[in-house]
């Protein structure tokens, strides 16, 4: 332990609870403020009292985040099941998460990296006090109808299918029981995906820096793959390569953000540096986001 902080305390169930469980009513009362915690009205607006009585409402509650997981509703509860403990140990109290340091540069991409999101060394659990303004190691919804569930720089899920996100969230090291809860905000927009990082952000938590780096990589790839195509339909007579390196990344770095008229943009970076940063100057959407985006800095 250090300073006022400490470790997630675990303090497993005694025995059995659900349906044909042991359902000792301190245990019973255990889940119950566990799983209100979490979320579970504000998710199915069903009221779920504190009374220590294993009843048809804690079964039902207990099926919710096992479905929620993609496990057999089986509306049981062992002291032992991992998914359990794991929901206790993200709603420990005064728990601060040991990964308050870590990479924050990428190989590839890092003027995006740096305009997706920011870090705090001294972030702590934004659920539990604090939110940081635009800290990306959680689940984040920009605030625009275009938008949707957000994790990390830039992942957004709100024009993917759950087995796309799943697999890649897999992909990227970040846990199962979290990449199952993400999987549901499959196509959510707008006031849709805000609700569900309201509703579920807190289960998932925080990912690390090793994981948002992985995950950024991932997406970022599909971007340049994506340019690349482009580059190729648009300007048949000019290599993607041949083009100046940091005009290459401001391209991607625009489409990784959502622009959608890529022909002119790629006119403009197939003529160079200083055609580009006319092609930003004349876009008033660009321009909304300059300050933040770096990109004319960068290019000049």
């Amino acid at each position: 332990m250090t300073g006022r902080y400490h470790s997630p305390l675990i303090f497993p169930l005694t025995d059995s609870v659900g349906e044909c469980g042991t359902n000792n009513p301190a245990d019973v009362k255990k889940f119950q403020k566990t799983i209100s915690e979490a979320g579970y009205e504000l998710a199915t607006r069903r009221a779920l009292m504190t009374n220590g009585r294993c009843e048809f409402e804690t079964i039902e509650a207990i099926r919710w985040y096992q479905r929620l997981l993609n496990l057999s509703p089986t509306g049981l509860l062992h002291p032992t099941d991992a998914w359990y403990m794991q929901l206790q140990a993200s709603l420990t109290p005064y728990w601060r998460p040991q990964h308050t340091v870590g990479i924050l540069t990428v190989g590839e991409g890092q003027i995006t990296f740096d305009a997706e999101g920011v870090d705090y060394v001294t972030a702590v659990e934004p659920f539990r006090q604090h939110r940081y303004p635009f800290f990306s190691r959680v689940l984040h919804w920009p605030g625009d109808n275009n938008s949707g569930v957000t994790l990390g720089r830039g992942y957004d899920m709100g024009r993917r299918g759950a087995g796309e996100i799943f697999s890649t969230l897999r992909r990227a090291g970040i846990e199962e029981d979290k990449a199952t809860i993400c999987s549901k905000a499959a196509f959510l927009h707008g006031k849709e995906a805000g609700l569900f990082v309201t509703v579920y952000g807190p289960l998932v938590g925080e990912i690390t820096h090793q994981q948002q780096t992985s995950l950024f990589r991932i997406s970022y790839r599909e971007k340049v793959d994506y340019a690349q195509n482009l580059y190729r339909a648009y300007q048949p007579m000019s290599a993607w390569m041949v083009l100046d390196s940091k005009v290459r990344d401001v391209v991607v770095d625009i489409l990784y953000q959502g622009f959608h008229h890529p022909k002119e943009l790629l006119r403009a970076a197939t003529k160079g540096r200083r055609e580009l940063i006319t092609f930003i100057m004349g876009d008033t959407g660009l321009m909304t986001y300059e300050s933040q985006r770096k990109r004319i800095g960068y290019l000049r």
